[in-house]
């Protein structure tokens, strides 16, 4: 604004223009241009801010000269002048893109001023706008799955080039083609009778399809549509994501000829299938594994409810003199942690440099070979199954696949049995991030749209903040897309954690908040199990007390020793804090709290999941005890790595006596 204001009157001066500008507030450049080509040579030059265009010039050329005006300068705003009210060439202006029309002899300092202040802030409006249509149309374009919008009438209206790649056509012929042409008969159950793509439904239908591609060969795709409707509720067509699945296929057919490996895989699917109970489950699929794989020994052992020891559960074959020592283990010990903490497979065979411990381990258990294997129930390392050998000395690589398999599928039969009740939310995680696109990016485009027809239609001192809440409505939508982005990482990717210097992510956090009050003295020295997504768990919480309690919340963090195994993490801040009945649900996904208070998404639902984790449990409390107006805490536990000297003082290698 300490630029002067750079005005183009093009036509015929009604007035005292040049004294009713000086009232805007600002400094005014006005230039004048009599002639018309005069003003359209200005305004192509640049630097223009805003065009005023005297309708009235002579012979009648005002609209001419408007519509190469705007082919001229689009982006420049142009107020027209007109002598009377009813102009039907100022309404036809308006029609095509003028901000405001002006009747000349009825118009003061201020109408001129407020015209032209709110036709710059429209035109800021309508680009921030434009900005980001492009910005969700690269999204869309940038995607490796496929996106085909059809009509109701099953007519292609739009594919991404994606879509291009997986059909072999270019957009210019799939667009205004019927779907249905592109099907390799029979197709889905229901094809032949109605297309998949215009079925009328209120839910998103997920299926698989036989396309056909542009060089005459077949596509296998996975499609999941979901219906799109006008204002009244109408069908007006579908939305379709469409993945190329055709290699996957083609791996999954070539995985079926290992019919060894299939069979012994397949009984003990069967086995967490039919199993009622966990203890059967554990039971029933080491007894099988060791039968078919033709293993001596095997061990399984589940975390106990503060996953600090895991319990012997079943074994088989375990020598007498092993029983004891073996019945429960610390699991933070090592080489322990790498299955039970970092959640990694671990093959302790028969070899010259075998240190002391694992070749201990063998010798206890009377075996050349041991694959310790982690039991993984939604991402979380939930027991182990150990299976040994008498005669091997070493697994083949197929073999530890198998095993490994094997531990996946009994991870989900636990998961099942565990959490059987909560059947329906886990399948619905299998859709989360469909269930986010739909909720959380929707919600956003939609307060988008909310304020900026409220600002085209309100000419009033608001209009700045309505401009306002529609950036900050945009900046939330990338926020959810990088909350996407770490939730499916969460919900797909195994655990693969390791040593992870807390302090230099804590100190790496707080720099990239400059402008909040952070205090953290730092100098811990404690390593955790973690991965690289544990900044993501400091940035939610930051983030969160930024949003709730203002630029000017002051937030502590601190480090501290737990129980010798663990360190307690503590982010505490001077917000509105937290009523006691909203501390547990603020957790939970797409939970909304209270005005003005936490828990309005995914943040703290993703501190959770990333807390969990890494195996340890997060709360959150009143930063001064019983005074929830004073700000929040919240504190999370970690596991810390340890060293191998750490370990030395145990009486046991292992594991300790249990009555």
């Amino acid at each position: 604004m300490s630029e002067p204001l750079r005005v183009l009157l093009i036509g015929i001066s009604p007035g005292n223009l040049g004294e009713m500008l000086r009232e805007c507030g600002r400094d005014v450049e006005l230039i004048r241009c009599e002639r018309s080509e005069n003003g359209l040579a200005a305004v192509s030059g640049g630097g223009i801010d805003v065009v005023l265009l005297d309708l009235d010039l002579a012979g009648g050329r005002g609209a001419a000269v408007f519509d190469r005006l705007r082919g001229v300068a689009p982006d420049v705003p142009v107020i027209v002048l007109t002598a009377a009210g009813e102009d039907p060439a100022a309404l036809r202006a308006m029609q095509n893109g003028a901000q405001d029309y002006l009747v000349k002899g009825k118009t003061d300092a201020e109408l001129l001023c407020r015209a032209i202040r709110y036709a710059l802030e429209r035109k800021q409006v309508e680009a921030a706008l434009r900005n980001s249509e492009t910005m969700y149309r690269r999204l869309v374009e940038n995607l490796n799955e496929g996106v085909l919008a059809v009509d109701e009438a099953g007519l292609i209206t739009f594919a991404n080039p994606a879509m291009e790649e997986i059909l072999g056509c270019s957009a210019e012929r799939l667009v205004g083609s019927p779907v249905a042409g592109f099907f390799d008969a029979p197709g889905p159950e229901g094809t032949a009778s109605k297309n998949p793509f215009c079925r009328e439904t209120e839910e998103r239908l997920e299926f698989e399809l036989d396309l056909l591609h542009g060089d005459g060969g077949c596509v296998h795709a996975l499609v999941v549509t979901s219906p799109v409707t006008d204002e009244s509720g109408r069908f007006r067509g579908s939305i379709a994501g469409v993945m190329d699945i055709t290699e996957r296929k083609r791996a999954e057919e070539e995985l079926r000829v290992r019919n060894e490996h299939l069979m012994v895989l397949n009984q003990v699917i069967g086995v967490t299938a039919a199993s009622l109970s966990l203890a059967g489950l554990l039971e029933e699929s080491l007894e099988k594994t060791l039968e078919l794989m033709r293993l001596d020994v095997g061990v399984v052992y589940m975390l106990d409810s503060e996953r600090k020891r895991a319990l012997l559960q079943h074994q088989k074959g375990m020598p007498e003199s092993a029983l004891t020592r073996n019945r429960l283990i610390k699991v933070h010990h090592w080489p322990f942690n790498f299955i039970f903490i970092a959640g990694q497979p671990r093959y302790i065979e028969q070899q010259a440099d075998l240190n002391t411990i694992e070749a201990s381990i063998l010798r206890e258990l009377e075996v050349s070979a041991l694959a310790c294997i982690p039991l993984v129930a939604e991402s979380v390392v939930v027991g182990a199954v150990y299976a040994g050998s008498r005669t091997k000395t070493s697994f083949s690589r197929d073999e530890r696949e198998l095993l490994e398999t094997i531990g996946q599928e009994i991870g989900s039969g636990i998961l099942k049995g565990m959490l059987h009740k909560k059947l329906e939310a886990a399948n619905r995680e299998a859709n989360l991030y469909l269930d986010i696109m739909t909720h959380d990016i929707k919600n956003a485009e939609n307060v988008s749209n909310l304020y900026t027809d409220l600002l085209l239609e309100i000419l009033e001192g608001e209009a700045a903040l309505y401009a306002r809440k529609i950036r900050s409505s945009i900046h939330r939508s990338a926020e959810i897309l990088g909350n996407v982005t770490t939730i499916r990482r969460i919900h797909h990717d195994s655990p693969d954690a390791g040593p992870v210097d807390l302090d230099a992510v804590i100190r790496e956090e707080v720099a990239a908040f400059p402008d909040v009050a952070i205090e953290f003295a730092g100098g811990t020295l404690a390593r955790v199990w973690a991965d690289d997504l544990l900044p993501e768990v400091f940035t939610n919480l930051i983030r969160n007390a930024v949003k709730f309690g203002g630029q000017d919340v002051r937030i502590a963090i601190r480090v501290e020793d737990y129980d010798g195994e663990s360190v307690l993490v503590s982010v505490e801040d001077t917000g509105p804090g937290i009523p006691d009945p909203m501390k547990e649900s603020i957790f939970h996904r797409f939970e909304r709290g209270w005005v003005g208070g936490y828990g309005d998404g995914l943040d703290l639902f993703i501190v959770r999941a990333l807390v969990e984790r890494y195996g340890g449990a997060i709360r959150v409390e009143d930063r001064v005890e019983g005074r929830p107006d004073l700000g929040t805490a919240f504190r999370f536990t970690l596991h810390e790595v340890l060293s191998a000297g750490e370990d030395e003082d145990d009486d046991s290698l292992d594991g300790e006596e249990c009555d």
